[in-house]
């Protein structure tokens, strides 16, 4: 429903980078290496701490989780972080056009997927305002992700509201991994110059660094029926990050993004509602401190806090300023007997200034806002090395909803080493937002009449019972397979109800009839489905990776045009991905996406080449093409939307230098 992106400055800085860095490092080519040094590792062999918020094994992980490493993001050839979501089975992701994306888990797609919560390195990019994550101004340099983590299913037990269908958790590198110098630069025909540079380096007292700077800018979509959809984007991202040990962490941010878009100026004279172009600029900064302490028996506590400030500015909507401060303590304790006790806690603050104009406007339009949250968790030991229960709760308050309380039970059995079992039952929210509680916003103007939303004080928080059931097995040293089940039965969900007209005269505009549209919580549903990863490293030399997942949703709404949700999320994806090493200096890397037909999108198939030449010891070159399969395709929306894009086959060249 909201689509917020932007007009752009052009940025002509990024082209002129790329040919001088290119210049630069094909004259720095030194003796022949093999970039990809570390074979592919296996599924089971993965660590990851976003379903306890401590490390642990995917082997001992009894949830639907799925890392995304580095090495598959840079053999896959991606640009971006939600085409690299693509690897993982259970997620939808869908561009809209050039700069906006949908991307959920489990149903309930749309360009701000509001039962989906996103992470960066423990900190939260979900925006409490519009409900969802606007991609387009997290443009990370992506040779520092270290690791992706998705877990499919609800994570509100640790990480609180909101993580209804899933939490992805991009988790950068530790500076020490980074040291050096390292410079990308990258152009093709959509791809109108990217120029990424990092440095690390050493500190004192066994500290490290690193600072980067990235600049972007990308082509328009293709416009159905021809030409260009305005939506070209631009942008720039720098900072650094410093550790000391394991012990200590601080790290920050700055960016800024400028992207295209086209809005209606609605009006109540005429010509009413005339389109217009206009720029949506993306800016914030953040900065970010951990401090972790692991005892001799093992426990372990750890202190994380942050302050994030982000802006997008909207001409014919509004301006969003907003300040975030966050406080976050947990505490592992040594095993006790056969339990093992984990809690913690939290505490937010939430800063806003939302100034709007003539057609939209929020009420209040200040906010100041806090979350106080409080988790306990206890992993119980039923049969050693064999059988284990989990229990634990989320108890959190927020100044939309009140109190919410977010339980959930695990059980696992592993048999032997190589093979797990596991179920769960799940309760998670999604609170309401600024959005459906204070927002006035016009959908639509005529002669002598308005619609518009206006607020709901009384939307409810949307609720989700969960059933999960999995299955993992080390099938043997090369091959691996994960398969997860679930049902989803959800209340309260997110409608919208006209509500009864009414004559306005004031002294600002013209008298009319006001039409006026609410949110309410007019319907119900449930979801089922079955995912699917089997990853088998066929020689030293291939690696296969195969994904699919199958969702059913249903639902029962009072006006049976809200059930349109129904059809927003594929029924079948399926995913191939072949990894190949051609000796010491070549790899030839492939993969093709399947997704069923949307309501308002045919099936298609995202097929992608990657081919890479290791040309000296610290100079790699990469051509890689994308959505090779057709010229251009759409993946989300409808021809008829006034931002309608169609995404086109995309071919560019990529050097790394790095010494």
């Amino acid at each position: 429903m909201y689509r917020f992106r932007t007009q752009s400055n052009k940025l002509t800085s990024p082209r002129l980078l790329a040919g001088v860095i290119a210049a630069f490092v094909a004259s720095n080519c030194l003796a022949a290496d093999n970039y990809f040094e570390l074979p592919l590792e296996q599924l089971l062999e993965m660590r990851v701490v976003s379903l306890s918020k401590k490390d642990q094994a995917i082997a001992q992980a009894p949830a639907a989780i799925y890392v995304v490493t580095s090495e598959d993001i840079q053999r896959s050839g991606v640009t971006t972080i939600p085409d690299a979501l693509r690897m993982v089975p259970g997620v939808q992701v869908a561009r809209a056009d050039s700069n906006s994306w949908a991307i959920s888990i489990r149903g309930f797609n749309s360009t701000l997927a509001n039962k989906l919560l996103v992470l960066m390195d423990g900190r939260s990019i979900y925006n409490p305002v519009f409900g969802g994550v606007l991609w387009e101004a997290h443009e990370l340099m992506l040779e520092d992700i270290e690791r992706i983590e998705v877990i499919r299913g609800p994570g509100g037990t640790i990480w609180g509201a909101n993580a209804v269908n899933g939490v992805i958790n991009i988790i950068t590198k530790h500076s020490r991994d980074t040291q050096g110098t390292l410079a990308s630069t990258l152009y093709g025909n959509e791809e109108h110059g990217t120029f990424s540079v990092r440095q690390g380096g050493q500190l004192q007292n066994n500290g490290s660094y690193r600072v980067y700077a990235k600049l972007f800018q990308r082509d328009a979509s293709h416009k159905p029926g021809g030409g260009n959809t305005f939506d070209e984007w631009d942008g720039w991202r720098t900072g650094f990050r410093t550790d000391w040990g394991d012990r200590f962490t601080l790290q920050g941010d700055a960016y800024r993004t400028d992207a295209q878009q086209k809005r209606v100026d609605y009006s109540l004279a005429a010509p009413f509602m005339p389109v217009k172009e206009q720029s949506i600029r993306y800016e914030g900064a953040h900065l970010l401190g951990r401090w972790a302490e692991t005892r001799a028996d093992h426990a372990h506590f750890s202190l994380q806090a942050y302050i994030d400030w982000a802006k997008r500015d909207e001409p014919f909507n509004f301006i969003d300023d907003r300040t975030t401060i966050d406080l976050d303590a947990q505490y592992n304790f040594a095993a006790l007997g056969s339990h093992e006790f984990i809690f913690g806690g939290g505490l937010r603050l939430l800063s806003d200034d939302k100034q709007g104009n003539r057609n939209v406007e929020f009420a209040p339009q200040k906010r100041r806002d806090e979350v106080y949250s409080f988790f306990v968790q206890d992993k119980i030991t039923l049969k050693p090395d064999s059988l284990f229960v989990t229990l634990g709760s989320k108890f959190e308050h927020n100044n939309f909803s009140g109190y919410e309380t977010q339980p959930n039970i695990r059980l696992q059995w592993q048999p032997n080493a190589q093979q797990m079992f596991w179920s769960a039952i799940s309760r998670a929210v999604r609170t309401p937002t600024a959005i459906e509680e204070d927002l006035t916003s016009t959908l639509a103007t005529g002669a002598g009449a308005r619609i518009a939303f206006e607020p709901n004080d009384n939307f409810q928080p949307e609720e989700l019972i969960a059933y999960e059931l999995g299955y993992r097995q080390q099938i043997n040293s090369r091959l691996s397979i994960d398969l997860s089940s679930f049902y989803n039965d959800y209340q309260n969900l997110m409608t919208t109800s006209v509500q009864t007209p009414r004559v306005v005269i004031n002294n600002i505009d013209p008298p009319h009839v006001f039409i006026p549209i609410q949110f309410t919580n007019n319907m119900q549903g449930t979801t089922r489905g079955i995912e699917m990863a089997s990853q088998w490293s066929a020689t030293d030399a291939l690696t296969i990776t195969l994904t699919y997942s199958y969702l059913d949703l249903k639902l029962d709404a009072l006006e049976a045009a809200q059930k349109t949700a129904e059809l927003l999320y594929p029924r079948h994806q399926a995913g191939l991905a072949i990894f190949y090493n051609l000796g010491k200096q070549w790899t030839l890397d492939t993969s093709a996406t399947y997704v069923d037909q949307l309501v308002t999108t045919d099936s298609y198939i995202r097929w992608t080449v990657n081919l890479g030449k290791q040309l000296g010891k610290n100079l790699r070159f990469n051509l890689t093409g994308e959505n090779l399969g057709d010229p251009q395709h759409p993946e989300f929306g409808s021809a008829s939307d006034i931002n309608a894009g169609e995404i086109e086959r995309s071919i560019f060249a990529k050097l790394t230098w790095q010494f």
